[in-house]
């Protein structure tokens, strides 16, 4: 079946766009829910008696489900119709908000969480899977940049359920997105349409395990640096057999003729190179969004409303810059865009440490507009130009590969910011709750402007292989 990307008149047809808004809106949905929990934290704690290291795993255990379903993307599209996997999503997400809001304990609500994670593991890769396959090359950049949109409108959440858990209480969270929900999988199962054949691939299971075990020991071993300290038996051994897990998933896909995720993708440098600061970019950009709103509330002494409120203006913010991130990558290619946006993203990083002392909500309100200014410019883009270096064969992994990585790295984000407080309110030596607290949140910040740097290194080699390759050809 022919593929719109060929298409010679770049038209986009409507019920593409449609699909695109209903898997978009689901996906969204399921983000929202994730980053309005992060205000809920300390009120979660209070109810349900569990410490910041227990209750972080109501981001950190929801995303890093969602990325070990978008590990299995590239299978679903091939194997299953694209709309019966909308379907199951839609089932699972009101699964999991129902058992979110009749939940009395902790697990029963982890559990609601967890399989809400499935159900966004299933719609973000069917989002960009459309956008990948149907949409014309040359009006690529500016549809990617709708489709992160979409998704990072979610980064209201913690706004959203700031005002909601302050006059509503925190289970009204999951009530009010009930009807944009039901729209979204209306529009959704109505629109999308299979432009791509079926085919009866075997399922790589020895691969999806190898996976499964990597992404949670090396999760479950920043639950054991919080408990046990960064020098500690307990974490380097966790986090050792994780990654043993991964380098032995490397090995088993280079000797199946079907993998999970075909690692020749990482075979294209430029492709790498991106990868690996898209990871980065949404590991800090989860880390923010934990990281603020529990500064501002368990350090500040603010209200989840005004806790919530001071990443309004980033994330609004975000909705005019991304359209003219994407529109810039198409006429002046991706340099220019990536380059800016990681400068501001890391200067907001420079500005939260450095003012760290004389914080206030109004003044952690602009420096997130900054970072959120960056984030517009870079994300979508980073995207955006890894999948342009693969050829079409491998774009279903590289998919895969980026959605799977979005979840997983930003589990790893909301980890290590719970990791750092929880080290130094166990270490506190005297000093009280507030300023433990502090003091784990400055080393937060320092953190995310060592990832921030990296992320800039890694794309000016980046730009330099690109040229470098370019004029070789």
């Amino acid at each position: 079946m022919e593929s719109k990307q060929i298409n010679k008149n770049y038209q986009v047809s409507r019920k593409t766009i449609f699909a695109i808004i209903g898997t978009g809106l689901m996906s969204f949905c399921g983000i929202l829910l994730e980053t309005a929990m992060n205000v809920t934290f300390p009120t979660l704690m209070h109810v349900f008696g569990i410490s910041i290291s227990s209750v972080q795993w109501i981001t950190s255990g929801y995303l890093l489900v969602a990325s070990l379903v978008m590990t299995l993307a590239s299978y679903m599209h091939k194997r299953f119709k694209l709309k019966h996997i909308f379907a199951v999503a839609i089932g699972l997400f009101f699964l999991g908000l129902l058992l979110c809001v009749t939940a009395q304990s902790f697990p029963i609500l982890l559990i609601g969480r967890l399989i809400s994670g499935i159900a966004t593991g299933m719609t973000t890769p069917l989002l960009f899977g459309i956008i990948n396959h149907d949409i014309p090359l040359q009006k690529l950049g500016r549809y990617m940049a709708i489709g992160a949109i979409i998704v990072s409108m979610a980064s209201i959440g913690p706004t959203y359920g700031g005002i909601v858990l302050y006059h509503l209480g925190w289970r009204a969270i999951f009530l009010i997105i009930l009807p944009l929900a039901i729209f979204a999988s209306i529009v959704g199962l109505l629109n999308i349409e299979q432009t791509r054949p079926i085919e009866k691939i075997h399922l790589d299971i020895v691969g999806f395990i190898w996976i499964a075990i990597a992404f949670i020991l090396i999760s479950l071993s920043f639950n054991q640096a919080s408990a046990h300290g960064w020098v500690s038996f307990e974490f380097w051994i966790t986090l050792i057999l994780g990654i043993t897990a991964a380098a032995l998933y490397g090995r088993h896909a280079n000797r199946t003729s079907s993998p999970l995720i075909n690692i020749k993708i990482f075979k294209y440098k430029p492709f790498v190179l991106s990868f690996i600061a898209y990871a980065l970019c949404q590991l800090v950009n989860i880390g923010m969004a934990f990281l603020l709103p529990n500064f501002g509330q368990l350090v500040l002494g603010a209200t989840s409303l005004f806790a919530g409120l001071l990443l309004l203006p980033g994330s609004l913010l975000r909705l005019f810059l991304m359209p003219w991130g994407g529109i810039l990558f198409d006429k002046k290619g991706p340099r220019l865009p990536i380059i800016t946006g990681i400068s501001a993203i890391l200067m907001s990083g420079i500005l939260f440490f450095g003012f760290q002392s004389v914080l206030t909500i109004p003044l952690m309100a602009v420096f997130y507009a900054v970072f959120s200014a960056g984030f517009s410019l870079t994300f979508s883009n980073l995207l955006t130009n890894g999948m342009k270096q693969l050829p079409r064969p491998l774009k279903g992994d590289g998919n895969a590969a980026f959605n799977a990585i979005q979840q997983y790295s930003g589990s790893i984000g909301a980890s290590l910011m719970a990791t750092f407080i929880g080290i130094s309110q166990s270490n506190a030596h005297g000093l009280s709750f507030v300023k433990a607290t502090g003091l784990g949140s400055r080393h937060d910040f320092i953190f995310l402007i060592i990832m921030e740097l990296i992320m800039l290194v890694l794309q000016i080699v980046n730009f330099k292989t690109q040229k470098s390759t370019s004029s070789e050809n």
